[in-house]
């Protein structure tokens, strides 16, 4: 009998050892199974949740009308937005009092704009007008602060195209203009009247032109370089009868080609020369228009350039004797007296 009892305590310690380590088992893989459902939905919630910053970067993404918005270097903007840029119609105004009031593209003024000028508080308009890409582009009006304006046609921010300056000094250019300068056909009206028409180039009177005083009704048709005139006939604008022996030359319109020839040669010379010194010092080729063999170059600054440049003009040198001789022959019509 005790040694039944012995036997089955011990099956009995066996028993509970065995199903000791079952229930053990069963709550670790209880807790693995709940940590691993814990780092599964904690992934979850990670993966609904953005960071802060893009959270706060999708809500000021900006499309459609805006009200004032306020950028870091101090300027605001009100108006239209397309991607998070200025597009349509807005109002800017800059840090230093400055505005623009018009139309925008991809975050630049562009389209038709004003813009003002802030000075002591109050705004002055600068400019109204076409933009592209931010700077003044086709019809546009600019008014200075010396008290000048120009209307006329822009580009790249500068005149260029037809146009009409008013100085503030009373004169008034009305022609063609070319990167902000003069440049082209052109008329200037004077403050005491007087009238030029001619060419111009990069701001200056150059080549032909005529030139009217008018209080004295005199007119002197020309041509100029670089501003001054160098040759030309003073004549009345309306000639008045007279008993005085009427003066006149042979053929004033020979002699002043043949001047203006001389100084459009001397320009396209000068040209000639400035184009040269631009290009590379080549004696094996013709590149950039030189001369073919370095036997040429030899030629060319001995005496070859006179013919070089002369053969712009379809002429030599012998012609123009030629032509100054017969020339002097009839210089004077039979009766005239020599001036």
């Amino acid at each position: 009998m005790d040694r039944r009892a012995s036997e089955s305590s011990e099956h009995s310690r066996v028993s509970d050892a065995n199903t000791s380590r079952e229930s053990g088992r069963d709550r670790s893989r209880s807790y693995t199974q709940s940590r691993a459902s814990h780092q599964d939905d904690t992934m979850s919630v990670k993966a609904r949740v953005q960071p802060l910053w893009k959270t706060w970067d999708k809500l000021a993404r900006k499309t459609g009308e805006h009200a004032t918005v306020y950028h870091t270097n101090g300027d605001r903007y009100r108006g239209q937005y397309e991607n998070n840029m200025r597009h349509g119609q807005g109002t800017l105004l800059y840090k230093n009092g400055n505005k623009y009031e018009g139309e925008f593209q991809m975050d630049k003024q562009h389209g038709f704009g004003t813009h003002w000028i802030c000075k002591d508080g109050k705004l002055r308009m600068q400019y109204r007008g076409g933009f592209a890409n931010g700077k003044r582009a086709g019809q546009g009006v600019l008014a200075y602060e010396d008290g000048g304006k120009y209307d006329g046609e822009w580009l790249e921010g500068k005149q260029h195209g037809q146009g009409k300056m008013l100085y503030a000094g009373g004169e008034v250019h009305e022609g063609s203009w070319a990167e902000g300068k003069r440049h082209g056909p052109g008329t200037l009206f004077l403050p005491n009247g007087d009238i030029f028409q001619g060419e111009y180039r990069e701001d200056l009177k150059e080549g032909p032109g005529t030139f009217f005083y008018v209080a004295k009704n005199k007119r002197y048709d020309g041509v100029w370089a670089h501003d001054v005139a160098k040759c030309g006939l003073y004549a009345d604008v309306d000639e008045a009868p007279s008993n005085l022996p009427h003066l006149t030359l042979a053929d004033p319109i020979a002699v002043l080609e043949g001047l203006a020839r001389d100084l459009e040669r001397q320009r396209l010379e000068k040209d000639h020369a400035q184009h040269l010194s631009q290009q590379p010092d080549i004696t094996d080729s013709g590149e950039y228009g030189g001369p073919d063999s370095q036997q040429d170059w030899d030629g060319y600054g001995e005496g070859g350039e006179e013919e070089y440049v002369n053969a712009d003009f379809s002429r030599v040198e012998e012609e123009d004797e030629e032509e100054e001789e017969e020339e002097d022959e009839d210089y004077f019509e039979d009766g005239d007296e020599v001036i």
